[in-house]
């Protein structure tokens, strides 16, 4: 499946025979025309200012996060009321999905639906949230 909004994780699904054919990348932007493009950003790369690639939306697909990898980790969620709260990974929503992540001027948040177990004991649900 091709990526249809930015803050997607997406691959090459026939990487060049030197290339990683499991590295990742996201999406920063899309431009619909007449060959619909991305600008997209490698991920671990390593480098404090890795470069922006334009490629064809063809040419990618999106892909799906296990979270179930993030169990038992200590997150930031945003819960219902917009308050942000930390605590340890207790149950994840859906255990793969498509990862779409929104910039705001506070953080980036995510469409990914964690239980987290705060300081004190309380189980509180929210999406994934960092900044």
């Amino acid at each position: 499946m091709n990526p249809n909004s930015t803050g997607q994780l997406v691959k090459f699904p026939t990487p060049y025979p030197d290339e990683n054919p499991n590295h990742l990348y996201v999406v920063l932007e899309i431009f619909e025309d007449e060959r619909p493009r991305a600008h997209i950003q490698a991920l671990n790369t390593g480098l404090s200012f890795p470069s922006v690639n334009t490629v064809r939306v063809s040419d990618l697909d999106a892909v799906k996060m296990d979270t179930n990898d993030l169990l038992g980790h200590k997150v930031t969620i945003r819960t219902s009321d917009f308050s942000k709260v930390t605590g340890k990974v207790v149950q994840v929503s859906d255990s793969r999905i498509l990862l779409d992540m929104i910039k705001h001027e506070s953080g980036v948040e995510t469409n990914v639906r964690l239980t987290v177990k705060d300081n004190e004991g309380i189980e509180l649900t929210g999406t994934l949230f960092e900044g």
